[in-house]
């Protein structure tokens, strides 16, 4: 059976296929496709290093998606150690715990990329103390950004310690870039480490998860959509004011655009930039979140295709889905067995 993500809409189909394809049900594609992932994850976060010193050996057994994707975690973890505390051991075991709670609660809504909680009703009131002063762990997200116009919600129901008068709100799926307006080239998330907690692999953990067909099934996929479609609307006009790239005909240090992606030619990405109205957008930022965009449905594709071979629980959920589209295409795939 083909899979047809059209139900998303015609370029939610164009835009998985901005990555590889791949069958999930084949050894071979999985080992191929997880590390290449991977790779292109710790290349843009900066632990290349550390993946390639972790081992390799990978089971033979329905786990080996989990395996690889503790051997990313791990190379991940060993980075953020090896680094520069990024914030106060205070405020990252806020952040641990507000990011867990806010992830087990929008994994049973399947709205796991973006996560959205009233502070006020999380640990500590998603506040940390510093200096006698009570300070928000999280950046107040509200301005029009390039993952949405601005939110600022029902205001919080207790009064904050802290002054959080809006919905906290993290997109997840795209860590570390977890803010709507924050797209410089280091994302905010990648400081979330102290010399005792390290909320940032949470953070990784989330994209991780996104990648296995479990949690990607149980995530509403129209939520993602639409958060693409607003990414996509918002730095289109960006990128096709760039020269594509020809070879034999670059300039170096030139920023291009070749196909989806962005290429700075003989040059580094991490200094490029793209400027537009909702702020400056950091070249590799934007490749990495479109990757994290086309990777996602990606994996939604092969999970459909391999529906059949998937654990009962996992079919059951995605059978009684909120996803209205995923429910209809596990309709198919049923008719079609």
């Amino acid at each position: 059976m083909t899979t047809d993500l059209r139900c998303y809409g015609d370029d939610i189909q164009a835009l998985a296929d901005l990555v590889p394809d791949f069958d999930l049900r084949s050894p071979m594609d999985v080992e191929s496709w997880y590390p290449r992932e991977w790779q292109a994850i710790a290349d843009t976060l900066g632990f290349a290093q550390q993946l390639a010193a972790a081992p390799r050996a990978m089971p033979t057994t329905p786990d080996r998606i989990t395996a690889m994707t503790l051997v990313g975690l791990m190379a991940f973890e060993h980075a953020l150690r090896a680094g520069r505390p990024g914030v106060p051991e205070s405020q990252a075991r806020v952040q641990s715990a507000v990011i867990q709670a806010m992830t087990a609660t929008g994994l049973e809504r399947g709205e796991l990329w973006r996560v959205t909680a009233d502070p006020t009703t999380l640990a500590t009131g998603a506040c940390y103390a510093e200096g006698g002063r009570s300070l928000r762990a999280f950046y107040p997200d509200t301005a029009p950004g390039y993952f949405g116009d601005g939110w600022s919600g029902p205001p919080p129901r207790a009064e904050s310690a802290c002054g959080w008068q809006t919905p906290l709100v993290l997109h997840l799926g795209t860590f570390p870039w977890v803010y709507s307006s924050r797209l410089g080239d280091t994302g905010p998330g990648a400081r979330w480490a102290s010399s005792a907690s390290q909320p940032a692999l949470e953070g990784l953990h989330v994209v991780a998860s996104l990648l296995e067909p479990a949690t990607n099934l149980r995530q509403d996929a129209r939520q993602v959509a639409a958060i693409y479609r607003h990414f996509a609307t918002h730095t289109a006009p960006l990128v096709a004011a760039l020269p594509s790239f020809q070879p034999g005909r670059a300039e170096a240090g030139r920023l291009y655009r070749r196909g989806r992606f962005l290429l700075a030619h003989q040059g580094s990405l991490h200094v490029a930039a793209l400027d537009g109205p909702r702020g400056r957008l950091a070249a590799s930022a934007y490749n990495y979140i479109l990757r994290r965009f086309a990777s996602f449905f990606a994996v939604r594709r092969a999970a459909l295709r391999a529906l059949a071979t998937l654990p009962f629980e996992v079919q059951r959920r995605a059978a009684t889905s909120a996803d209205p589209c995923l429910r209809q295409q596990v309709e198919g795939v049923a008719r079609a067995s």
